[in-house]
């Protein structure tokens, strides 16, 4: 089958091309420069030079493709009406009866404390991702069309990626600081179990609608910056800032750190037989040693 991703060179658009490439897919990712080029070769896929501003590639290769996966990740201020564009475009050309997999996440949920959380419930996106419930209604309304998945991950982590990555590295640099009290649940979900959700939900035809993707427990927050500081060679130890401060210092990305959730991914166990099994970050966390 002929796969178009946008973002394939990013932490999980690479984990799904290589994915993709495992179940024999014929990959076309996009492709912002030489090195990205270069990775995606690496990987398996064709690169297809240009970016999410480009309109026309997009539709070329929509128009070409029996699935698009949309990875992809705009970090300008312009952010949110890129995407929206890059969706439209990609929504315009795919021919009728093919496949649309978008890229949303679990912190569109917001903080719901106790609550198990399954795909049906009510939106309370945090101030970061408001935007994003739009932009999934986007793609979902298409669907009789088009095949339509929208699938949300918790923290992704995984070979010293993601956030959790990004935690170990600031604890090799020295204290790592963690917003508020770390007593809130974090749900995660390694990158390549990850990817496998991605290509069920392609190779599937029963796939449509929303997955969340979260495998284990959720973890709390306080118990993975303290394997983070172990990870870093430290000794456990981590320094709190009140969440106001954090707000002052990281805006609306403290309250994601804050964020307390715990989701139900049961339907793409039962509806895609998704059951990976990889090292719960806590695990892998411990087995890791940056010197």
């Amino acid at each position: 089958m002929p796969v178009f991703v946008t973002g394939g060179t990013g932490y999980i658009g690479a984990s799904v091309v290589r994915e993709l490439r495992r179940r024999t897919h014929a990959v076309r990712a996009l492709a912002r420069s030489e090195a990205a080029e270069q990775k995606l070769r690496a990987l398996g896929a064709e690169p297809v030079r240009g970016e999410m501003r480009d309109l026309d590639v997009l539709r070329a290769e929509a128009s070409h493709a029996d699935a698009v996966i949309h990875c992809a990740v705009e970090y300008s201020a312009e952010a949110v009406a890129v995407e929206r564009g890059a969706l439209e475009a990609l929504i315009d050309a795919l021919p009728a009866g093919r496949v649309l997999v978008y890229t949303s996440g679990v912190w569109v949920y917001g903080s719901r404390g106790d609550a198990v959380v399954s795909e049906e419930a009510p939106l309370a996106p945090l101030e970061i991702v408001a935007w994003r419930p739009a932009h999934e209604q986007l793609v979902l309304a298409q669907d009789g069309r088009l095949r339509t998945i929208v699938i949300r991950p918790g923290i992704v982590y995984g070979d010293g990626g993601g956030m959790p990555g990004g935690m170990v590295e600031e604890a090799r640099k020295g204290t790592l600081r963690i917003a508020g009290d770390g007593a809130n649940r974090w749900p995660t979900v390694r990158h390549d179990a990850l990817a496998e959700l991605y290509g069920a939900a392609v190779d599937q035809r029963i796939a449509h609608g929303v997955y969340n993707a979260q495998r284990g427990a959720s973890v709390p927050y306080i118990e993975i910056a303290h394997a983070a500081s172990r990870a870093a060679g430290g000794d456990g130890r981590v320094a709190h800032v009140t969440l106001q401060d954090a707000r002052a210092q990281m805006g609306p990305f403290a309250d994601a750190l804050a964020c307390d959730l715990q989701t139900d991914s049961s339907k793409a166990a039962r509806e895609l037989g998704w059951e990976p099994h990889r090292p719960t970050l806590l695990e892998e966390l411990s087995n890791t040693t940056v010197v």
